[in-house]
């Protein structure tokens, strides 16, 4: 039986109830002293509610379309810490020779008043290295978390100018899901070894900013909504201008990268489609390619302005890099929807600019972060591949 298997959503659901029928019956036939008497009720009504928790969280993974689908992907045995997984220390060869960069300009001048409140942004330290700073945002008005983590380089070298990653976590999360189960710093750091992958600067902004608004169906999935929140400009315009206000980012859009899961996926695609003058590349690891959210996809113009799928497949799309990642196992965001994206980016002959590949993890992993981990390596040398490494 695996955690996705019928048989196992009925024998759990079975045991649920004969726990049950066992505590009614027994309850009152118990011998012994009353200390054991009570002792063997409490086990009665502990097992009852353990049998009632597990067949709730089977039926939850299953009706989830596979959150956890083996065993090892349970207990997190298919992790793979510093980036040891077989076939992304060199056998992954999506694009073996580096994609040249042509030199992308700096963003427009950010105004003298905005400019102010970014170095006016004070962080402070936190967790796994990081450095941590809630601040409003000129540009969207929104108050919120970002965490920002400097290579060590950044000390050793201090003349010289890093490109970014800006990591997007899903809905529901937080910016703790890449600081702590998805091991990034470590992955980092060991991929670094190889001498192709760029010592990074990592921000990891909340992409929820907007209060109450942190469920699947009603958060504005990195979009401006107008009378709701300008979740795009926060983290398009706010962090990435804070970022470049207080730390050496290099402020071009060649050295500025997206990469996000499940939901994070679906932001990091839409916003590099969106935003060639801000970031050159993107990875989607298991991310989806339409709007989920009702907050778009209740208005047709909001839900294809904000659609990957819909944007590759209409009109003409910048010279930016998209790569899809997917695992074979997922039955959430499945690899059959990068498929889909591929062909519709190659039908439209207006979308031939933009760069779109697709990876299949070949090890297996539900829709959860340990199957995520797996493709850091290979996300982090594509990058590498496509944004400019440090400049002095």
């Amino acid at each position: 039986m695996t955690p996705t298997s019928d048989s196992l959503l009925l024998c759990t659901i079975a045991l649920a109830l004969l726990s049950a029928g066992a505590t009614a019956l027994l309850w009152n036939r118990m011998r012994g002293r009353r200390a054991a008497r009570v002792a063997q009720r409490g086990a009665l009504l502990l097992f009852g509610e353990l049998m009632a928790a597990t067949a709730i969280l089977v039926w939850v993974n299953i009706s989830n379309g596979g959150l956890v689908v083996s065993w090892q992907d349970l207990l997190g045995n298919q992790s793979t810490r510093g980036g040891v997984f077989a076939g992304q220390a060199g056998a992954v060869r999506l694009d073996p020779a580096p994609v040249p960069v042509a030199r992308a300009a700096a963003d427009e001048e950010i105004p003298a008043a905005a400019a102010a409140a970014y170095r006016a942004v004070r962080f402070s330290p936190s967790a796994g290295g990081f450095q941590e700073a809630t601040f409003r945002g000129p540009a969207s008005g929104l108050d919120s978390q970002v965490y920002v983590w400097t290579p060590p380089q950044y000390a050793t070298e201090p003349h010289a100018y890093f490109p970014v990653l800006e990591l997007l976590h899903g809905v529901v999360g937080s910016p703790d899901g890449w600081i702590g189960p998805m091991n990034v710093v470590e992955h980092l750091e060991a991929a670094e070894q190889s001498a192709k992958v760029y010592p990074f600067i990592l921000v990891v902004p909340s992409v929820t900013p907007v209060p109450g608004h942190v469920w699947p169906w009603d958060n504005e999935e990195c979009s401006n909504v107008p009378g709701d929140g300008d979740v795009d400009s926060w983290l398009t315009q706010d962090v990435r201008d804070v970022v470049t206000s207080d730390f050496r980012a290099e402020p071009a859009a060649d050295g500025w990268g997206l990469m996000g899961y499940s939901t994070g996926g679906f932001c990091a695609a839409k916003l590099v489609l969106q935003h060639p003058d801000r970031y050159q590349a993107a990875v989607s690891l298991a991310g989806y390619y339409t709007p989920d959210s009702d907050t778009l996809t209740a208005d047709t113009a909001l839900d294809h302005a904000n659609s990957p799928l819909w944007l590759l497949g209409h009109g003409r799309t910048p010279a930016v890099s998209l790569l899809m990642t997917a695992s074979e196992q997922d039955h959430v965001d499945p690899a059959a929807e990068t498929a889909q994206v591929l062909a519709t980016a190659k039908a439209n002959p207006r979308a031939r600019a933009t760069e779109v590949q697709s990876f299949v993890a070949p090890l297996g992993g539900g829709h959860n972060q340990s199957a995520w981990e797996k493709m850091l390596p290979t996300a982090f040398t594509w990058l590498s591949q496509r944004l400019t490494g440090p400049t002095t």
